[in-house]
């Protein structure tokens, strides 16, 4: 049997498989990001105009992008209670606070004109790409052993004390003017040693994804095709060679580009999550439904009798039972109706069985109606009833007991197209203040019940407590 759409678990972005569909599309953008970046560095070198508001625009939207990664990512940890997830959200976290410190330490970015804090901006563009390359690093090749059950709020304390401190470091090293120059009349210069770093950081962290999580998940997609935009970034931005170069503009779109692209993907996903955590709420929710509605059914049945659709004899002692605490307790007395059918073998004799089942079950709707709602009535066996009139004294026990021998004898019944007269018999007693228990007041109307058939059916006998 196929599993419907409310089948499926709920799962966070580091759980829930990759679909064809999202395959599909990261393979699109990672192919298009390719084809702009081969078409692009043809002319890499090509310089243009430095355009005031760009950097503080691209920066203003990249940090912006990847803080709403790190939120999305760091609100499925949190819900999930993965301590892994906290890796990538953190990350996240640090390149946005790193493109921030990027952003302003460029010159003319944000009215900043000191000289080394050009340099400054170019080490910090080198980190922001570092970071990512060993977050996703850390992510891939994550142990379970390093955090436990419920480990999860130390571990994302932990995580954001860490990366705050690696942006802090990095930060200040770019400041202290102690690393090799970068730039050099408006042109990179950038040393062999990073040249080899930087790619290499990048093949160690895709292989981690590849190899360590196996890439099965919506996270795992989506992080490659950040891979992706960090690849053409350094590519486009070491083949321009310089700032404000058609490579170095277009650099910085595809890193945009490839931010919002997992932004925008994880945004879709955690939609989808959504969606199915809805379609289960509801799916429960009519479940529950059913099963109340069952459990009632089933409630019903215990507490029934099937031929009458009266309470059965265990629930009419029920309620007699609680009656009788009640009045124990202090609370109102109440009285008791034993009743008979009479003579009720010859009608199976004559009519069959059957017939008789009918005239039960419209003896007991007979005997429902005329009593009030408040009223308990049961089929004690066989055929004889057991009725409880709560809050009723030994005046309106004799009144009750009329109206339903009237009720049953008044109006024939029909066995086979044939009018016959049924008639009751019943015994009558009110709780009184010997009985010690519900059993003496049933005795009591029972013995009541044969007086009555004693004294020829077809009424009733009343029994009173003080001559029990």
């Amino acid at each position: 049997m196929g599993l419907s759409r409310g089948d499926y678990p709920v799962l966070t972005l580091g759980q829930a498989p990759a679909t064809a569909a999202v395959r599909m599309a990261a393979v699109v953008i990672i192919v298009a990001l390719s084809l702009v970046t081969l078409i692009t560095a043809a002319h890499a070198e090509t310089p243009v105009a430095a355009l005031p508001g760009f950097l503080p625009a691209f920066a203003s939207l990249t940090a912006l992008a990847q803080l709403l990664t790190a939120y999305l990512l760091w609100g499925q940890a949190r819900a999930g209670e993965q301590p892994a997830l906290v890796v990538p959200a953190v990350t996240y976290l640090g390149g946005a606070l790193l493109i921030a410190a990027h952003a302003w330490l460029f010159p003319g970015a944000f009215f900043v004109t000191l000289q080394h804090r050009g340099e400054a901006a170019a080490w910090l563009w080198v980190f922001w790409h570092l970071l990512f390359a060993g977050g996703v690093f850390v992510y891939g090749l994550y142990p379970a052993a390093w955090s436990g059950p419920g480990d999860f709020r130390r571990t994302a304390r932990r995580g954001v004390w860490i990366m705050v401190s690696l942006v802090a470091a990095a930060v200040a090293l770019a400041r202290s003017g102690l690393l090799p120059a970068l730039v050099g009349a408006g042109r990179f210069h950038v040393p062999e040693w990073l040249l080899v770093l930087m790619p290499a950081a990048m093949m160690l962290a895709m292989a981690a994804l590849a190899y360590g999580r196996r890439a099965r998940t919506v996270l795992d997609t989506w992080l490659f095709v950040a891979i992706a935009g960090v690849w053409c970034d350094m590519a486009l931005m070491h083949r321009g060679a310089g700032r404000f170069s058609i490579g170095w503009y277009a650099a910085h779109v595809i890193g945009l580009i490839a931010a919002l692209a997992v932004l925008l993907g994880c945004l879709a996903e955690i939609n989808k999550l959504y969606g199915r955590l809805v379609w289960r709420a509801a799916r429960m929710d009519d479940a529950n439904a059913r099963l109340q509605a069952v459990n009632s059914e089933l409630s019903t049945m215990a507490e029934h009798d099937a031929l009458t659709q009266l309470l059965n004899r265990r629930a009419v002692l029920m309620h007699l039972t609680e009656s009788f605490e009640a009045w124990r307790r202090g609370g109102a007395a109440f009285g008791v109706l034993m009743i008979d059918l009479d003579h009720f073998k010859t009608i199976n004799d004559d009519y069959g069985h059957l017939a008789g089942d009918e005239v039960l079950a419209q003896v007991a709707a007979r005997l429902r109606t005329a009593v009030r709602a408040s009223d308990i009535v049961g089929r004690y066996g066989g055929e004889e009833f057991l009725v409880v009139l709560p809050g009723t004294d030994a005046h309106g026990i004799r009144i009750t007991a009329t109206k339903l021998l009237r009720a049953v004898r008044d109006t024939p019944f029909r066995c086979q197209d044939r009018p016959i007269t049924v008639t009751v018999s019943i015994g009558a007693t009110c709780v009184g203040g010997k009985d010690q228990g519900p059993e003496h007041v049933i005795a009591r109307a029972d013995r009541a019940l044969y007086a009555a058939k004693r004294g020829g059916r077809d009424r009733q006998a009343w029994a009173d407590w003080s001559r029990a």
